[in-house]
C-alpha cells in the first residue's frame, strides 16, 4: 500500500499546499486534518509512511475508503503556528477545490460518502468550516472530531450543508483533562469546545455523539482507535487484518 506523497495542489483562490493519497478503497473518501504545528518535523502530516498516517491508511483500507491527508495551506507559522482554523474560510475554499480535483481524478470512488477526521486545530476546521458550510455532493458519511470541535450556533444553515443534516454521524472524542492550559492557546479548552460543538450540531439536526475519555490530556489521543469505534470495518476479517497488520487491537466498549 504505497501512497502518493507530497502532491502539490494550488486552488483557484491562490492558496497552495500538498497532500498524500492512498488508493485504499472506493466506497468513499476519508480525509485527515492534523493539529497546529510550528515545525513540520513535529507533526504526523510530514510522515506519511509511518506512525498515525500509516495506521489510518490501514484503517481506511479496512473500510474500503480512499484515504487523503491534507496539509494546511497556511504560510505564516508565527503566533499560533501553522493552522487550519485561522483563515478557515479561505482554507475551506482550498480544501473544496482539492476535493473537486480528487473526485474528478477518481471517478470510481463514491464521492457522496465522506468521512472527516481531525485533531485539535484540524477538528476545529471540520466544525467551524467544513460541516458548517458543507461539502458539495456529501450526503453521507461523518466526522471523527478529536480534541476540539467547537461551533458558533446556529450552524449548518448554508445550502451545501443541508444534505448532511440527519445523515452525517459526528463523533467528538475529548479528554476530561484537555482543558484550559493543556495546549496552545493556553486559554482554550478542548473539552469546552467539544461540548459547545455537540450542542450546536445536535440542535441543527445532526447525529451527534460525545465521548469523554477519562484521565486524558491533549496528547493522549489515538486517532485510529477513535475512528474504529465510530466507523466499523466493512467485514470482521477486514477489521482483524487491519488490527493485526498494525499491531493494534481495537477496543469495543464505548465510553
Amino acid at each position: 500500500m504505497t501512497p502518493e506523497t507530497f502532491v502539490d495542489f494550488t486552488a483557484p483562490n491562490g492558496l497552495s499546499s500538498w497532500y498524500h493519497v492512498w488508493h485504499t478503497g472506493s466506497a468513499g473518501i476519508l480525509y485527515y486534518f492534523d493539529g497546529d504545528y510550528w515545525d513540520l518535523e513535529d507533526t504526523s502530516i510530514n510522515w506519511p509512511e509511518e506512525g498515525d498516517l500509516a495506521r489510518l491508511a490501514i484503517a481506511a483500507q479496512a473500510r474500503d475508503l480512499m484515504f487523503v491527508a491534507v496539509n494546511t495551506p497556511d504560510e505564516d507559522g508565527s503566533g499560533d503556528g501553522y493552522t487550519w482554523w485561522e483563515d478557515c474560510k479561505a482554507n475551506g475554499k482550498y480544501f473544496r477545490a482539492l476535493h473537486e480535483h480528487l473526485v474528478a481524478a477518481n471517478p470510481d470512488v463514491d464521492a457522496s460518502s465522506i468521512w472527516l477526521i481531525g485533531y485539535s486545530g484540524g477538528a476545529e476546521f471540520i466544525t467551524y468550516e467544513l460541516l458548517d458550510r458543507g461539502i458539495e455532493g456529501m450526503t453521507g458519511g461523518g466526522a471523527v472530531i478529536i480534541g476540539g470541535g467547537g461551533a458558533n450556533a446556529p450552524v449548518a444553515h448554508k445550502k451545501k450543508a443541508r444534505p448532511c443534516i440527519g445523515s452525517t454521524a459526528m463523533h467528538w472524542w475529548v479528554g476530561d483533562r484537555d482543558v484550559d492550559g493543556a495546549t496552545n492557546p493556553p486559554e482554550w479548552s478542548a473539552l469546552g469546545a467539544a461540548e459547545e460543538g455537540v450542542a450546536a450540531f445536535r440542535d441543527a439536526g445532526f447525529d451527534t455523539h460525545l465521548h469523554v475519555l477519562p484521565d486524558t490530556d491533549h496528547s493522549g489521543y489515538d486517532a485510529v482507535e477513535c475512528l474504529a469505534r465510530a466507523l466499523p470495518a466493512v467485514s470482521r476479517s477486514a477489521g482483524l487484518r487491519a488490527a493485526l497488520s498494525d499491531g493494534w487491537v481495537r477496543l469495543t466498549r464505548d465510553t
